[in-house]
């Protein structure tokens, strides 16, 4: 009921919302202007303290708040779309993978290894649950969201490993899972996009097999935080640059790490030899610069790149599917992946 009544409201002329949001509306380089709708909703959040930072709680505890707080925007369950939990082993424990499928899809489907965001310390597969339902929908693909292990109880290089071997398992797997295992991709949004490049990046130099596509959402690239979009827009959003800071504390048991490619794929001194790929950026979030930076050198690599800002979004977008520019986004973000599935 609240995801309906959200959405009718935030179907409102803009002028309303920005007038109620209390504030201008915000703009940034380039002439871009924040979405009333998402505006309206970064203005709130803010005011409800949603996903606000207090450092004096541990890791486990802000986590839990953060998703209980996101609890009541929670979209009731696709009816078309079947839900199958896996549980995998892994080094040093076991992981959950959630296998999202449409209903009466036909075996030999493609499939997606799915990483949430959450900076490497929050989130889980329950964050993600109705983006991937709408991805197996909308993409006719199995989705399998990996519930890999989280910061600073499990510090880098755990979630990557555990990463691989979600996406070895779905490949080893592929005829009791009905897929194409020719047509395994990997997509992941902010930390999970940025688990994409690096799982690319290290199958790639091993000699493993890699994914058909890869698909990074508004993703880490450089935890240096070097771009000129981390000051601009590192404050007055739900997601801020102390909060990356607090991530990368978090996520990196060495700050020395903070230019291996594995971390920082921006990095990497050769990224020729990876999968097509497609880089999703936001004209309002402080990753946008660094995501832009990576998928032009991607190009500069002679990989197959489709790079898309949505300029009236920040950080997070896809999963604020209550306003019109989002589900228009999302819809578009579907058409640039599903032809290299």
């Amino acid at each position: 009921m609240r995801y309906t009544l959200t959405r009718w409201f935030l179907s409102l002329p803009g002028s309303w919302l920005i007038r109620l949001s209390g504030k201008p509306q915000m703009t940034t380089s380039g002439g871009r202007l924040f979405d009333p709708a998402g505006q309206f909703v970064v203005v709130n959040a803010l005011k409800q303290g949603i996903f606000a930072l207090d450092e004096s709680k541990s890791a486990a505890e802000l986590r839990t708040l953060w998703e209980k707080q996101m609890k009541p925007f929670e979209k009731r369950p696709l009816r078309s779309v079947n839900r199958k939990d896996w549980t995998i082993d892994v080094d040093g424990g076991s992981i959950t993978i959630a296998e999202f499928s449409p209903k009466n899809i036909q075996s030999g489907c493609p499939a997606v290894v799915y990483f949430h965001g959450g900076g490497y310390s929050s989130m889980s597969i329950e964050s993600c649950r109705s983006l991937c339902e709408f991805f197996s929908k909308e993409l006719s693909a199995k989705v399998f969201a990996v519930d890999y292990r989280l910061a600073p109880e499990h510090k880098y290089p755990t979630q990557l490993n555990d990463g691989n071997a979600a996406f070895d398992w779905v490949l080893a797997n592929a005829a009791e899972l009905e897929i194409d295992p020719k047509r395994i991709s990997v997509a992941g949004d902010s930390a999970g996009g940025n688990l994409t490049a690096a799982l690319c990046l290290k199958r790639r130099d091993t000699g493993a097999v890699q994914p058909k596509a890869q698909m990074m959402v508004y993703p880490f690239t450089d935890y240096t935080f070097s771009y000129p979009s981390m000051d601009e827009l590192g404050e007055g959003h739900i997601i801020t640059k102390r909060h990356l800071e607090w991530f990368r504390s978090n996520f990196l048991p060495d700050g020395e790490l903070v230019k291996d490619p594995y971390v920082s794929p921006i990095f990497a001194p050769d990224l020729s030899g990876l999968p097509p790929a497609i880089v999703i950026t936001a004209g309002f979030d402080l990753l946008r610069d660094e995501a832009k930076a990576y998928a032009d050198r991607l190009s500069e690599a002679g990989v197959e790149t489709q790079y898309k800002e949505f300029s009236s979004d920040g950080h997070g977008f896809m999963y604020a599917d209550t306003t019109a520019s989002v589900r228009a986004a999302n819809a578009t973000i579907v058409s640039m992946f599903k032809p290299l599935l």
